[in-house]
């Protein structure tokens, strides 16, 4: 667990630097944190949440987690305005985050990570993430066995994450850097 907390220290500052490097403006990030836990569905695990936004009706997190045994996860999870904010832009890159792997998030409770048939189905364009539910989650899972991949592969599902968000040049509320009001209301 040591060897994963150190992974997710260096992805960390990996992260941050992609937030920085898209220039998404429109709010405060946080700092990202490390937490770590005993049992999820009986299990140890390990979470680095980055940006991380979270409000009881308002939400924006990448969370990449680590679930003993199983897989690492990155989940992009929107709720409120930032779902509202962030929806074209993942319309317009659903293709993309499709061909990465991405999973779209179908169970009513928000807070299940794990990839299975009840949680998570595969995202199969732009009119899958109508799901109905008030939030969004899109999400892609690397099995544990692909430790010699997990840095680069998370780090890419990441970047990708972040340059969707970025991608959004709609109405001045945008999470763009060429929003002209971009964070004046968030």
């Amino acid at each position: 667990m040591e060897k994963v907390v150190r992974m997710m220290a260096v992805l960390s500052e990996v992260y941050r630097g992609k937030w920085e490097e898209s220039q998404i403006h429109a709010m405060d990030p946080g700092s990202p944190k490390i937490s770590r836990g005993e049992n999820y569905q009986g299990l140890p695990w390990i979470m680095l949440d980055y940006p991380r936004i979270f409000g009881r009706d308002e939400v924006l997190a990448i969370r990449t987690m680590f679930w003993w045994g199983h897989s690492f996860i990155v989940t992009l999870h929107l709720k409120g305005r930032y779902r509202e904010l962030c929806l074209p832009a993942l319309e317009k890159n659903a293709g993309r985050l499709e061909e990465a792997g991405f999973h779209i998030g179908i169970t009513e409770d928000e807070w299940r990570h794990e990839h299975a048939l009840e949680t998570y189905r595969p995202l199969a364009g732009a009119g899958d993430l109508a799901t109905g539910l008030p939030f969004l989650k899109l999400s892609a899972a690397l099995p544990v066995d692909r430790w010699e991949e997990a840095t680069g592969t998370l780090a890419a599902w990441f970047t990708l994450l972040v340059r969707t968000l970025a991608s959004y040049q709609g109405d001045e509320r945008g999470l763009s850097p060429g929003s002209s009001r971009a964070g004046s209301d968030l």
